[in-house]
């Protein structure tokens, strides 16, 4: 999903529904800059990509977790 606002960021959102934290492997890792790469070629360069990841229970961090700069789980979603 992506998300074009008003301040010049694209939120490039992956959204995984899993039962425990989601872990971000070294292949997966190469897909999202592939994706990355593949969205930059497409907009306008005064564009900011932001991957973010939504989930069910967060993000394990390893090496591979910087992919993303934000991570929202259902429980920011449901917030009150």
């Amino acid at each position: 999903m992506l998300i074009v606002r008003n301040d010049n960021v694209i939120n490039m959102c992956e959204i995984k529904y899993y039962g425990d934290t989601f872990v971000v492997s070294k292949d997966y890792y190469h897909t999202l800059l592939h994706r990355l790469e593949l969205l930059s070629r497409e907009i306008s360069p005064k564009f900011t990509i932001h991957n973010t990841l939504i989930t069910t229970f967060g993000l394990t961090y390893n090496e591979y977790s910087s992919a993303f700069s934000n991570v929202v789980t259902l429980d920011d979603l449901f917030e009150e």
